[in-house]
């Protein structure tokens, strides 16, 4: 008898690549996240995926006649992720546009198929949709790898790899957007700009403080609080001046940061899932010791601004 866990453990060996799979149904546009996605004929053109019975989109897909695939690029990870993610709407502040049958087709992916639902078959716990490619786009992009119950990096010949061939600030800077991009746009969707992100960081773990005092903060990160950045903000309920020209934080707005802080450690959290202990220390450590080549001047502003940054999220660990 063959256990469950040992064939998912061995099948996990074989390296795929990721999918989304979106429709329509009862006005409701439907997505998530699959890798078992497979070709099938090229002529006619035929592909096929599988879904779990139990899953709470098979009605979904089981009730329509079209469907769409979308195999994603290696930047793909955050969108991948984000369909994977139950209980959210997972189309929201994702562009796309839809196709004329309805179904919802996302941008920018390495490949992306249109479907019409040709047959559905019983596949043990799951059902297998076999569907004719009616239209398809594709692009140069390198493809978003699974293998082993995380995401992959392709290899390429003569050793290394094609992410870890690019230039350090650029995986620097993208890992970091990459980890605060649903943080920004929650701020946003609040009606805070960067600078205001930045300023009302500084006064939850400073406490009041001048403009000044909080500009001096925020010079490194090339941001400047201004009048009517902070006129703004006390209308809306998020800070308060005081007669001595302090300004603090609200109930209203400490409660704002402390939500958005929670969101930082989510994002991060979620992202130490692709890694096991032993790696996120070899992170830690790798990522310390590039940190202590460069921090060669002892009035780094910028390092001070970071320090602020990291006081604020160890405050809300403990």
């Amino acid at each position: 008898m063959i256990e469950a866990k040992s064939l998912r453990d061995a099948l996990g060996n074989f390296a795929t690549g990721v999918t989304i799979v979106t429709t329509s149904h009862g006005g409701r546009n439907v997505g998530l996240t699959a890798n078992s996605f497979n070709s099938v004929s090229l002529d006619p053109p035929l592909v096929l995926w599988s879904l779990a019975k139990k899953s709470s989109n098979i009605e979904a897909f089981t009730s329509v006649d079209g469907f769409a695939v979308h195999i994603l690029g290696a930047d793909q990870e955050a969108l991948s992720n984000r369909f994977a993610t139950p209980g959210i709407d997972k189309f929201e502040g994702v562009e796309f546009e839809t196709s004329a049958g309805g179904v919802p087709l996302l941008q920018d992916c390495a490949a992306r198929f249109e479907c019409r639902t040709a047959y559905r078959y019983d596949g043990g716990d799951h059902i297998i949709f076999v569907g004719e490619v009616l239209d398809l786009e594709q692009s140069e992009k390198e493809p978003l790898l699974f293998h082993r119950g995380k995401y992959a990096r392709k290899t390429f010949p003569g050793g290394g790899d094609g992410q870890n061939r690019r230039d350090l600030n650029y995986l620097i800077a993208r890992a970091y957007f990459m980890l605060t991009d649903d943080v920004r746009l929650e701020a946003r969707g609040l009606g805070l700009s960067q600078v205001d992100h930045y300023a009302l960081s500084v006064l939850m773990q400073g406490g009041p403080a001048t403009v000044e005092e909080v500009n001096s903060m925020l010079d490194a990160s090339g941001w400047q609080w201004r009048e009517d950045d902070i006129q703004r903000l006390v209308a809306e309920g998020y800070i308060e001046l005081s007669e001595d020209a302090s300004i603090a934080l609200t109930k209203a707005g400490r409660e704002t940061m402390i939500g958005l802080f929670a969101k930082a450690k989510a994002m991060e959290a979620g992202a130490q899932k692709a890694f096991s202990a032993g790696e996120l220390d070899q992170l830690r450590s790798l990522l310390s010791l590039l940190l202590d080549t460069l921090d060669h001047h002892g009035d780094n502003r910028s390092t001070q601004h970071l320090e602020v940054m990291n006081a604020l999220q160890t405050d809300q660990d403990d």
